[in-house]
């Protein structure tokens, strides 16, 4: 079975998801569109099409053996994933 993997940005705010490239990019939306209600969550959307937490993706991505864009040698640190570890 193949491994679930984030995709892309995601937040939450209560039933609505927005998705986007980076967290700014999704809030940008959230702004375009006048809607302000918190809390906000940000998170991902998996290859399952799943939106997961931050803490939750960064333990997908370890367990798929993913690495970073972000960090010069690749290697995924830290508890939480940031949008700069996709692309």
């Amino acid at each position: 079975m193949e491994h679930e993997v984030c995709i892309c940005a995601a937040i939450k705010m209560g039933g609505l998801i927005i998705r986007g490239h980076r967290h700014d990019d999704c809030l940008r939306n959230l702004k375009a569109r006048r809607l302000d209600a918190e809390p906000i969550v940000q998170g991902f959307i998996t290859s399952r099409n799943r939106f997961v937490g931050r803490e939750e993706a960064m333990r997908l991505q370890k367990a798929a053996g993913a690495k970073s864009m972000y960090s010069p040698d690749g290697e995924l640190r830290g508890d939480i994933l940031f949008s700069e570890d996709l692309y």
